[in-house]
C-alpha cells in the first residue's frame, strides 16, 4: 500500500516536470496567454507570427465611414513594428511574473488617439438655420473619409458642400424675380444685386468644425455673400413684400419717375431724367440696392466722344458698381419726360437739385431699387 502511494506521488511529480518543462520550452518561443501589443491579444504566438497580427491591424489610417472607425489601406500605413520591437517585447515578457497580465504599446499612441477621436463623430448632428428654415446635417451621413491626426480632424467637406449647394438653388434670392408693388401696378423685376447666396465654402467650413467639436448649431445668416458693394449679401430675413421689404425706391422710365417707400407708404414721388436711350447709356433695368450714400461728391467718366468729365454733385447714391446712381444734376436744363430719349444722362438717374434731399433723406445703405 505505502509502495502504491509512493508511486503515484512520483508520477505526479513526474507529470509536472514534463509539464513544466513543456511550458518552460514554450515559453522560450511563444508568448504568454495575456499579452497584447498595441491592443492586440498575441497570447501563444511566436514572435514572428505577433508581428504579422499586430502589423496587420496597423495597416491603413483610421478613418470615419458611414457612422463606423474603419481602417483604409489606400490611405497609407501605419509604422510598422519590426522584428526587433517584438523580439524586445517578447524578451520583456519573459522577466515578469507569469500570471501578471502585459500590455505592450509602440506607434499605437496616435492611432489610440484617432480612433477615440473619431468614434466620438458617432451619430452627432448639426442645426443649419437659415432665413427661418433649418436643416440638420449629420455626421454619418457627410463625414465620410474623416481622419484625426497630429492633434486635428481633417474633413472632405464634399457631402457637406453638395448639401448645401442644393439648399441654396432653392433660398438663395439672387437672381431671383420679385413682384414689386408700385404706383403703377405690381411690377415683376428680376434682380439683379439684390440678393443674397449661400458662401458654401465658409459655411461648410463652419458646419464641419461644428460636428467636429460637437457644436449644437450654425447660424446660416454668418455666412453669406452678395453681388456688388455689399460682399454678404443684402435682404437677408426680410420677409416684406416677397423680400423686398417696406423701404425702397421704385423708378419707372417710361414715366420717367421715381417713388421712394417708407413702411410701404410713398414718401417721395419726382420726375427725373434716366441714361440716353441709345443702347450704349441706357440705364440698367432690375433689382438693385443704394451701395452707399456719398456728400458731396465728383462723378467722373468718359462723353460719347470720348472724352472725359468731371461733374460736381451735391448728393451721390451709386446702385450700380460700373457708375449708375441717383444724384443731383446742375448742369441740367432739359427735365422733359422725353429727354431720356436723345439728352440723358450716361445712365444715371439725374434728379433736380430742388428735390433731390427728398430723396436722399429718405433712403438708407442695401436699400432696394427697383428700375422697370
Amino acid at each position: 500500500m505505502k509502495r502504491n502511494k509512493n508511486l503515484i506521488i512520483g508520477l505526479v511529480i513526474l507529470l509536472v516536470i514534463v509539464l513544466f518543462g513543456g511550458y518552460q520550452m514554450r515559453a522560450r518561443t511563444h508568448f504568454r496567454h495575456n499579452v497584447t501589443i498595441n491592443g492586440i491579444n498575441v497570447g501563444g504566438m511566436t514572435v514572428s507570427q505577433a508581428q504579422s497580427k499586430v502589423n496587420a491591424n496597423q495597416e491603413g489610417k483610421l478613418v470615419f465611414q458611414n457612422g463606423k472607425v474603419v481602417r483604409d489601406k489606400k490611405l497609407g500605413s501605419e509604422q510598422k513594428l519590426s522584428t526587433t520591437d517584438i523580439q524586445k517585447m517578447f524578451n520583456d515578457q519573459r522577466r515578469m511574473l507569469p500570471g501578471r497580465a502585459q500590455h505592450f504599446q509602440k506607434y499605437y499612441q496616435g492611432t489610440q488617439s484617432s480612433k477615440t477621436h473619431l468614434q466620438a463623430l458617432v451619430g452627432r448632428k448639426v442645426s443649419y438655420n437659415l432665413n427661418g428654415s433649418t436643416y440638420t446635417f449629420k455626421a454619418n451621413d457627410l463625414l465620410n473619409g474623416t481622419t484625426y491626426e497630429d492633434g486635428a480632424y481633417h474633413v472632405n467637406p464634399a457631402a457637406i458642400t453638395s448639401q448645401l449647394n442644393k439648399i441654396n438653388s432653392e433660398k438663395s434670392t439672387m437672381g431671383k424675380t420679385y413682384h414689386v408693388t408700385t404706383p403703377e401696378g405690381v411690377k415683376s423685376v428680376k434682380a439683379k444685386t439684390y440678393g443674397w447666396d449661400i458662401d458654401v465654402s465658409k459655411a461648410s467650413n463652419a458646419i464641419a468644425n461644428a460636428l467636429t467639436t460637437n457644436k449644437q448649431s450654425v447660424n446660416g445668416g454668418n455666412y453669406l455673400k452678395g453681388n456688388a458693394f455689399n460682399i454678404y449679401g443684402t435682404g437677408y430675413g426680410v420677409k416684406a413684400n416677397g423680400g423686398i421689404g417696406k423701404n425702397y425706391v421704385a423708378v419707372s422710365l417710361a414715366k420717367q419717375h421715381l417713388w421712394v417707400y417708407k413702411n410701404n407708404k410713398v414718401v417721395t414721388s419726382i420726375d427725373i431724367v434716366s441714361g440716353t436711350n441709345n443702347g450704349n447709356d441706357n440705364t440698367p433695368t432690375g433689382v438693385f440696392y443704394i451701395g452707399y450714400k456719398q456728400s458731396p461728391s465728383v462723378l467722373r467718366g468718359k462723353n460719347s466722344n470720348g472724352s472725359d468729365y468731371a461733374s460736381k454733385v451735391s448728393r451721390w447714391m451709386p446702385f450700380t458698381e460700373d457708375g449708375c446712381g441717383i444724384h443731383d444734376a446742375s448742369w441740367r436744363d432739359d427735365w422733359s419726360s422725353s429727354a431720356w430719349q436723345s439728352n440723358g444722362s450716361h445712365g444715371c438717374l439725374n434728379v433736380r437739385p430742388s428735390q433731390i434731399d427728398e430723396v436722399w433723406n429718405n433712403v438708407d445703405k442695401d436699400e432696394p431699387v427697383v428700375i422697370f
